[in-house]
């Protein structure tokens, strides 16, 4: 994004000369007319412009902290009774060095570009920020925290851009209108104060600029803004906005045709609506009523042979614009371990938790997501509080299936829900000091059937508490967070819980541990604790500890890995700019250590990365790490305890000037044990290359393609558990293991082709291919130990089985041990994937859009057959496939 490019960048500071501090910077905002308010076409023609006050004197952050801007430029800022209007003019001594790439709005394309930032809350913590480049695209994102961004949170307004060439020069214009309706402030009598920052970015020369100097000697963006003096707004920011939507889709999709659900064109139109209420001049509600995502690009697809879930990014607009608020439990820090996400939105519209299938069904037509009834934001400030609340509603959903004697039913696979978030922040000293508190609940109407009893809780819930404090002029802060669980539902749910991958209740050999059976509600806590120091241009360093009882449990409404833990995390590294031979660098070292509650040390690792900017602003990148020996409590998951072996790796990259015509990079990581300790065995190892290239024929066209292969070798891939007293060792189960080697290949292939910043087409294509090969069938043999007996090799032995035409369908085992023989299936694989979209959109007026969409999808898994790229990736295209074809038209109201 804009700023966390801008704020990556390390700098140093210089002196300012004569020039006042941020705390003195004054502009006098303008008050106009309704006969004189501008008509935003970019060319500041009109008088009022010329009267106006003018901010000038940019200072550079990078890449000469502290020095003038190498071009001249000047803002002024007039209101009228609805809106504010802002009017960039930029001078440029080469007018043939201006970069104007065309791009959807809020993409940021490395043209030269110039914004505002409003502190309307003057709360020293929270900026509004408004972008324009050379060529027209519009840009805007929310600032929270002093620091942090919000890139999704989208405002209607309007800001064009325009050459010039006179006898003051050339270069362009940017004239910006943005509506009151759009900010939050206050009102009172006399005149209000803001905060205000003028920025401008020139490619270049590499240079970002600023009119209240943001530099290295003094953490924080929002607190360092200047003042905008002279507005009297006569009216609160009542805000109205009411955006309606109808969408027609078609799906086309291979099929059985005796399925009764089955259709080969499927079409399926709907209708909703969104909605902004400004409650107060502070506080505004979203809503939406039966949203709809279909213009969202699909997941990636993955393979995931683990016993943990996969994390997927929340797309869906409603629940990532604007959700700054809901941030909680992250400390002020470099490095930390097991840290859950307290709100996972991806919980809300889940897939539904009940399977229908089974003997005596013959089709089944089940959804694969939960609609969204209808869900509400409230956010805002209120003085020196923030606060939050989200409640989403999804009905209970039902499958149709058919039985084998051609009965047609119906039944339920997800309950009736109802999902909440309360936010609150109070800031002391300025925004310096700032106390918070979070709850969530999920709660579900089960029905008196109970197909749901061992599937989900009927009530989950989650309280905590978060604290900042900064000092030293920011460079040192302190910050914690605390939070409690509880789980309720059915016994049989709770048992579920107790033994999931998080805490393996049933270890035979964890003595603080034991399944409850009769269980009907669990409960646990979370704690972090972060000291850091964060100075550009000097040293960085933190020290973080968390705790994670065996108890707590999120994975409603937020999303944890892992309990049972305790860990302490450090950081330490210097950033510089300006060195003698290169742009910027920096250089770190980390490390840490973590226990279970049974004081088996799960983790201990050290990392060293560095980072540098070459003159010519090409990069590298290079970082190294080593895992110390450790135990590992979810290997055998749920089972005995078992050692990690030690293992070390490397990841190298280089990037060039993202401003070029054509640019990319190339990267790739190396890892290995340094032994293993059963017989025959190789260690372990995972490598991968990838590269980037992106060509851009015209400022309105880029094209980019992103290959990566990788190939890894893991030895101890779980199979599954036989019961056996003979297994005595390992408290009466096998745990069967096998060696697994992968290769896979992705080739990411996008093109962006912007006609005006207000129409455009993407396109993007992903196919993905990955196989995998099972070998070397084997026993975990000796808790705490990395042992394993290879079965045919040190005992026992794996038998072959074929079917008809002679493939290897799977082995029998004869463990050698006098137990009883059994089977394990062949499960080598190929598995395909091709996840590709086309969207065009078109902002026929402001906030209002016209989406067509078209979206294939490929998916197949078959027997291994070896893996060549170039077969491999045939094969995607001849693979089944799913076509989606949809509209969607939106109209913004605002009143």
């Amino acid at each position: 994004m804009v700023l966390a490019v801008l704020l990556l960048a390390p700098s140093l500071a210089v002196a300012q000369g004569t020039r006042p501090p941020a705390d003195d910077l004054a502009l006098r905002a303008v008050p106009v007319g309704k006969a004189d308010e501008p008509r935003v076409d970019g060319r500041l023609d009109e008088a009022v412009w010329a009267t106006a006050p003018k901010a000038g004197d940019f200072v550079q952050r990078v890449p000469n902290p502290g020095d003038p801007a190498s071009e001249r430029t000047e803002v002024a800022v007039l209101y009228g009774d609805a809106a504010l209007y802002v009017g960039f003019t930029c001078w440029v001594r080469d007018p043939a060095t201006i970069v104007a790439r065309l791009a959807r709005r809020d993409e940021f394309v490395g043209s030269d570009l110039v914004a505002v930032m409003f502190d309307s809350y003057d709360d020293d913590r929270t900026g509004f920020f408004f972008g324009v480049t050379a060529a027209g695209v519009e840009q805007d994102l929310l600032l929270y925290n002093d620091t942090n961004e919000d890139s999704s949170w989208d405002a209607v307004w309007d800001g064009k851009a325009a050459r010039f060439e006179d006898e003051t020069g050339a270069g362009y214009t940017v004239e910006m209108r943005i509506p009151f309706s759009q900010l939050r402030y206050q009102t009172g009598p006399g005149p209000e104060v803001w905060g205000v920052e003028f920025q401008r970015r020139v490619p270049a020369t590499g240079e970002d600029t600023f009119w209240a100097p943001i530099l290295p000697d003094v953490d924080g963006v929002v607190s360092r803004f200047g003042r905008l003096d002279g507005l009297d707004v006569q009216r609160a920011p009542r805000q109205v906005e009411i955006l309606p939507y109808a969408v027609a889709q078609l799906d086309r999709a291979p099929g059985d045709v005796a399925d009764p659900f089955y259709s080969e064109n499927d079409v399926s139109p709907n209708v909703g609506f969104d909605a902004k209420v400004g409650l107060t001049s502070n506080l505004t509600l979203t809503a939406t009523v039966n949203p709809d995502f279909g213009q969202v690009e699909a997941d990636p697809a993955v393979v995931n042979l683990s016993q943990f879930e996969v994390f997927f990014d929340e797309r869906r607009p409603f629940f990532v614009e604007g959700v700054d608020i809901f941030n909680y439990g992250r400390t002020l820090t470099n490095n930390v371990s097991y840290r859950p996400t307290f709100f996972y939105s991806r919980r809300i519209g889940r897939s539904p938790v009940r399977d229908v299938g089974g003997p005596g069904i013959a089709y089944v037509d089940s959804p694969t997501q939960t609609p969204i009834a209808t869900a509400v934001k409230v956010s805002g400030k209120m003085g020196p509080w923030s606060v939050g609340l989200l409640d989403a509603v999804t009905l209970e959903e039902s499958a149709r299936y058919v039985t084998s004697d051609g009965d047609r039913l119906t039944t339920p696979v997800e309950p009736l829900s109802n999902y909440l978030v309360g936010r609150v922040r109070r800031d002391f000293r300025q925004g310096g000091t700032v106390v918070g508190g979070i709850v969530t609940a999920a709660n579900r109407r089960m029905g008196g059937e109970g197909l749901f009893d061992a599937l989900t809780p009927s009530g989950a819930y989650l309280g905590g508490v978060d604290f900042e404090h900064r000092f030293a002029e920011r460079r040192w802060s302190v910050s914690g967070v605390a939070a409690a669980s509880t789980v309720h539902g059915d016994a049989a749910y709770l048992t579920r819980v107790q033994n999931g991958p998080q805490r393996y209740f049933g270890r035979p050999d964890a003595d603080h541990l034991e399944v409850d059976p009769t269980r009907t509600s669990l409960s646990g806590f979370y704690s972090e604790l972060s000291v850091q120091r964060s100075v550009e241009s000097s040293w960085d360093a933190s020290l973080t500890g968390n705790v994670v009882t065996p108890g707590f449990e999120i994975n409603d409404l937020g999303f944890q890995s892992r309990a049972d833990v305790a860990t302490l995390n450090y950081f330490v590294g210097r950033r510089e700019a300006e060195p003698a031979w290169l742009r910027q660098y920096s250089l770190y070292h980390y490390g840490g250590a973590g226990m279970n509650f049974d004081g088996d040390r799960v983790q201990h690792y050290y990392g060293f990365g560095s980072y540098a900017e070459f003159p010519n602003r090409w990069s590298a990148n290079a970082g190294l790490q080593f895992t110390a020996p450790q135990q590992n409590d979810r290997l055998t998951r749920g089972g005995p305890i078992a050692a990690r072996p030690p293992d070390w790796g490397l990841d190298l990259g280089v990037s060039t000037d993202e401003s070029k015509k054509v640019s990319g990079g190339i990267s790739g990581g190396y890892r290995t044990e340094f032994a293993n300790d059963y017989a025959g065995a190789p260690p372990e190892y995972d490598q991968y290359v990838g590269a980037e290239l992106t060509v851009r024929p015209s400022n309105a066209l880029s094209i980019s393609i992103e290959p990566e292969y990788s190939r890894e070798l893991d030895t101890d891939q779980f199979v599954r558990f036989v019961e056996a007293a003979e297994a005595a060792s390992t408290f009466g189960t096998r745990y069967v293991f096998a060696d697994i080697r992968q290769e896979a290949f992705s080739l990411g292939l996008r093109t962006n082709w912007t006609f005006t910043p207000d129409l455009s087409l993407q396109l993007y294509a992903q196919p993905f291919v990955l196989s995998g090969r099972y070998s070397n069938y084997k026993e975990f043999t000796t808790p705490g130990s990395y042992d394993f007996d290879v079965y045919g090799v040190v005992r026992g032995s794996a038998t072959p089985v074929t079917n008809d035409s002679g493939a290897v369908t799977g082995f029998t085992i004869d463990p050698g041990d006098g137990g009883d023989p059994f089977e394990v299936e062949d499960v080598d694989f190929n598995f395909r994937s091709l996840r590709g979209n086309a969207v065009l959109r078109w902002e026929y007026r402001p906030g209002s859009t016209v989406f067509l969409v078209w979206q294939q999808l490929r998916n197949e898994s078959a027997l291994y057959d070896g893996f060549g790229v170039g077969e491999e990736l045939g094969e995607v295209f001849r693979a089944p496939v799913q076509n989606v074809f949809l509209i969607k038209a939106s109209y913004w109201f605002g009143l």
